[in-house]
């Protein structure tokens, strides 16, 4: 797989396509937020190897399609945020004993189920000016719109909230995240774990039209069964061309319940929001 990832994203390279602040692919938030009056759509598609579900005994590869993404601006530095995955496909390369196998409700070796759907607000506090960053706020609560019968989901809800940071310069740009994860316990009733959110990324502007970015995100701490850490690494590129903005990378997993490899691909289209006396 890995020689299919270098040509996509070598093929997205030689594009003679200039790039805004749009977060595709990046996990770590920026922290300028949507033009006030204006609207962000992001749709796209996930590829991810070797994932594994400790809470239903699960391993195999994951497909997402129709990774959704909308943002809106509705203050000079506030944004509201939902995303949604339309449909989940894994693969069962294997399985072993864990808490919610007697609760599984599929046949064969494949599960689906819609995504669960996340709704967040991201705050630009301080803009970055100068030698001084900026600095931003994003909270979010993720839904269990997926069903652990299918042993995608967990049938809990998760909050984050994570203080952003930015610093750039004439072609490199820095972008920071650090904050906690309340994640319910899928195996304990009425318990949660805290996790640390972090993140830390860099996008280098190769030309005005093309930018190359990298992102190390995760969390952190003492979790359990369906909570455990996450350590993954993005490599990709930011591109524009007819009046999209175009995106594609590949992912790395170090945690045992990462996935190994994936890759991923996507569009943003920026849009007026209707205006209303």
């Amino acid at each position: 797989m890995k020689p299919i990832w270098l040509n996509s994203i070598l093929l997205l390279l030689a594009l003679n396509t200039v790039v805004g602040a749009q977060n595709r692919p990046l996990m770590t938030e920026t922290v300028e937020t949507v033009e006030k009056g204006k609207g962000r759509f992001e749709f796209g598609f996930d590829f991810e190897q070797d994932v594994v579900y400790n809470l239903s005994g699960l391993e195999g590869d994951l497909t997402r399609l129709g990774v959704l993404g909308l943002r809106t601006g509705v203050g000079e530095r506030v944004e509201l945020q939902l995303f949604w995955t339309a449909q989940e496909f894994l693969n069962v390369n294997r399985r072993f004993d864990a808490p919610n196998t007697p609760n599984l409700d599929f046949s064969g070796n494949s599960t689906s189920d819609i995504g669960n759907v996340m709704v967040g607000t991201k705050v630009q506090l301080v803009p970055e000016k100068g030698k001084r960053p900026g600095l931003g706020f994003r909270f979010s609560v993720e839904l269990p719109n997926t069903s652990s019968e299918s042993g995608l989901g967990t049938d809990e809800t998760q909050f984050y909230n994570s203080v952003l940071v930015q610093k750039g310069w004439e072609k490199l740009r820095l972008f920071g995240e650090v904050g906690l994860a309340i994640l319910g316990d899928p195996v304990s009733g009425g318990a949660q774990d805290d996790l640390l959110i972090y993140g830390a990324a860099v996008a280098y502007s190769v030309s005005p039209k093309l930018d190359v970015v990298a992102n190390l995100h995760g969390l952190a701490g003492s979790g359990g069964i369906g909570t455990e850490e996450e350590t993954l690494l993005k490599l990709g590129v930011q591109v524009k061309a007819a009046g999209l903005y175009w995106d594609g990378s590949a992912l790395f997993g170090f945690q045992d319940s990462d996935p190994s490899t994936g890759i991923s691909f996507g569009i943003t289209k920026e849009f007026p929001l209707p205006q209303f006396d």
